[in-house]
């Protein structure tokens, strides 16, 4: 009688437990507001840059087996107090020293470059919207 209790509780601890852990999947939008100074933070499209088949770790670089429903780290995590002198300041409104600028921009100029017709933002105030 036992033997007949354990497999559909070992069915409901697994369904817990994937449940669990789904409810952490990726957000369907997030907002970039880790560095905000002159600008207005950024709303992120992250749905459309998982469903366009970038990986993870393209942007959360310091994550490489990160993987929908683990907890990711932000941006600002490692860009406002570097544990490296090299690494790059979020609160540098340069596009050759901020890391979203070093990062978003130039993969989003190199999109247009293959597709003149894509979406990818590459001026100031298609990703800081005016107040």
């Amino acid at each position: 009688k036992m033997r007949k209790l354990l497999a559909p509780f070992a069915a409901l601890v697994f369904l817990v437990a994937t449940a669990v852990f789904a409810g952490t999947a990726a957000p369907d939008k997030a907002t970039i507001d880790d560095c905000v100074a002159k600008k207005a933070a950024v709303e992120f499209p992250h749905k459309a840059h998982v469903d366009g088949g970038i990986a993870c770790a393209t942007c959360h670089h310091n994550q490489p087996d990160l993987k929908a429903g683990m907890e990711a780290q932000t941006c600002g995590s490692c860009h406002t107090a570097q544990e490296k002198a090299e690494t790059p300041k979020c609160s540098e409104m340069s596009t050759t020293k901020n890391p979203f600028h070093l990062a978003c921009v130039k993969c989003h100029k190199e999109e247009l470059a293959k597709k003149a017709d894509t979406k990818a933002p590459t001026k100031c105030d298609q990703c800081h919207p005016k107040a």
